[in-house]
């Protein structure tokens, strides 16, 4: 099992890292990649070989700098959905969903190919290392910049990682923080041919095959738990000058 230290390098690089969660919970594989170095070719590799819903992060800081609300709270301030269909005291691996808003860039067509995805997404890390300096213009420029709904699905990381959820938003989020990049994941689950998510087997077999890290849940929150690593500054981050587009696929 790779250390933190390599994850990072790997993340820094541009490259893609498959992080699985636990096995007592998901037990499913994805794709991470950092947000800031997203091209198409990269939302094509997830698209392929992953197969799942592709998503980005932000923590819960710049959410809440920008106005993105989580988008279960939204509907239950509708009169529109039913109290009803928001129970999710059934949900069998977590109490709490990440889910945000879905955005386009407003440069986009219809938002959907790899091209239109990896420009909101790449724009949308972008807009997130600048987003000191806009202050309470945050929300106004995020809207100048994107529309909603979209087709990038936006994940909130809960503030303070795993002492209150450890999905594989806060896990991919964390690790890119930790990388010292803008604290945004790229993410996307790994599905199997046989009709369900990929075994943890299949995605080490996966990760060894094409010479990717892979990194269990349990390693990372051991690592966050032993550095006291919820502390990170999102505002903080700035933008490495990003890899060759044919890096990570």
């Amino acid at each position: 099992m790779p250390m933190l230290t390599e994850i990072a390098e790997e993340l820094r690089a541009g490259r893609p890292v498959l992080v699985y969660d636990f096995d007592g919970r998901e037990r499913e594989t994805d794709i991470v990649f950092a947000s800031q170095f997203i091209t198409p070719e990269k939302v094509r590799f997830m698209r392929k070989y992953g197969g799942g819903l592709i998503c980005t992060t932000v923590t819960e800081e710049m959410a809440s700098a920008i106005g993105l609300p989580y988008l279960e709270d939204v509907l239950r301030t509708s009169s529109l959905v039913p109290d009803i269909l928001l129970d999710a005291s059934d949900l069998k691996y977590d109490r709490n969903s990440s889910f945000s808003l879905t955005v386009n860039h407003r440069n986009t067509f219809t938002g959907i190919p790899d091209v239109d995805r990896a420009l909101t997404i790449s724009e949308f890390a972008r807009f997130l290392g600048e987003l000191e300096e806009f202050g309470e213009r945050a929300t106004v420029e995020f809207a100048r910049r994107f529309r909603s709904p979209g087709h990038v699905i936006l994940l909130i990381a809960r503030e303070g990682y795993f002492g209150r959820r450890r999905g594989h938003t806060e896990l991919s989020t964390y690790l890119v923080e930790s990388a010292g990049l803008i604290p945004s994941a790229t993410i996307v689950e790994m599905l199997s041919d046989t009709g369900r998510s990929m075994t943890k087997e299949e995605a080490m077999a996966f990760a060894s095959q094409n010479s990717l890290k892979f990194i269990e849940g349990k390693a990372i929150v051991e690592e966050w738990a032993d550095g006291q690593g919820n502390g990170h500054g999102g505002l903080r981050h700035t933008a490495p000058r990003p890899p060759s587009l044919s890096e990570g696929e």
